[in-house]
């Protein structure tokens, strides 16, 4: 089916001279800029303006931007492949244009905004001696919307990906299916399923109250209230069996002890060759991004659990196969079967 191996990473390459550390240091000061900028496309309104084709005189006149500001912010956009400026006419790139709608525009601000306002909270945190490493516990409720826009934006990218699990999508489809979010959050995964999926019911685990309001919310503007049901409760506490035919499991927000307990709560609660998807954050690689994960993962709940470290709890409680699915940088998942015949172990 074309997902990887488990395997282990090669070593980084040490670094030796001062002059690697100031490429370091012009690349995350590249990063950094290029982030806000492209946050502040978003948030004064260039990315929405290009739902069709401008020019600079109106994109300064309509937003009320200083000329030159308004033509640096094309520019950014112009260098990340993301627009284009010809003849005066300023267009959108195709990968572009789905986030210039209004809802467009929406998603896409709040999932820039969710890993700057996380960062800024941890640096606060750390500089006041109030880190504490007791999970993802935000209350703002900027960073909760940011958090489901980007889970959304996730959902949305692996959809065409289900079709590659043997019997996933026909289950989805058919009269009666159901999915178990975990960690439900602003339940954007829940919502995006349910308006893919139109038999699809779901039930959203968020034991975090400032969460669970806001899920609660969406549901109900996205007219799903009669599909999906928002329960505060803990993966380990589940009783369902054989109820769901997807289950969806982000452990970066679990701890250690709760893993095992989880995986076979889950294995109980899927009916016979139902799929479990597994999200996980960190891995065994030396590199920048690598280690990047792994800090959020421990800063998330989920101390600083690899791929490999994961798998034997699912293994243990009875999926089989449990399979690494290809990913990016930032996400990768693990996709687990209750197999088509037996009972929980």
């Amino acid at each position: 089916m074309g997902f990887r191996p488990w395997r282990r990473p090669s070593q980084p390459i040490l670094r030796r001279g001062s002059n690697e550390v100031l490429d370091l240091l012009e690349r995350a000061d590249e990063a950094l800029w290029f982030a806000h900028a492209l946050t502040a496309c978003s948030e004064a309104g260039v990315v929405r303006h290009l739902e069709s084709p401008s020019t600079l005189q109106d994109i300064s006149k309509n937003l009320s931007l200083d000329p030159g500001l308004a033509a640096a912010l094309v520019d950014v956009l112009v260098g990340a492949g993301l627009a284009t400026c010809e003849d005066d006419s300023i267009r959108a790139a195709p990968a572009l244009q789905p986030f210039t709608t209004e809802d467009g525009a929406k998603v896409l601000q709040a999932a820039l905004q969710a890993p700057l306002l996380q960062v800024k909270d941890f640096r606060e945190r750390l500089r006041d001696g109030r880190m504490a490493l007791n999970g993802w516990t935000h209350t703002d409720e900027a960073i909760i919307e940011a958090q489901g826009a980007l889970t959304r934006l996730w959902t949305a990218k692996a959809l065409p990906k289900l079709k590659f699990l043997p019997g996933l999508v026909t289950c989805l489809e058919r009269q009666g299916a159901s999915l178990l979010d975990v960690g439900a959050g602003a339940a954007g995964l829940s919502i995006t399923l349910c308006q893919a999926f139109p038999h699809l019911t779901a039930t959203a685990l968020e034991p975090a109250e400032h969460p669970a309001i806001i899920g609660e919310r969406h549901v109900r503007e996205a007219g799903l209230d009669g599909r999906i049901v928002l329960r505060r409760q803990r993966i380990e506490h589940i009783e369902d069996e054989e109820a769901f035919d997807l289950a969806f499991l982000p452990q970066m927000f679990l701890s250690d002890p709760a893993m095992s307990e989880a995986a076979r709560r889950i294995f109980r609660s899927l009916r016979p060759g139902g799929w479990l998807l597994v999200a996980v954050l960190a891995d065994e690689g030396h590199g920048i991004a690598s280690s990047v994960n792994r800090l959020k993962n421990l800063l998330w709940g989920g101390h600083t659990r690899s791929m490999d470290s994961i798998k034997p709890h699912f293994v243990a409680a009875g999926f089989n196969p449990v399979i690494r699915a290809p990913g990016g940088r930032m996400l990768r998942m693990i996709c687990a079967r209750r197999p088509v015949s037996g009972r929980s172990p």
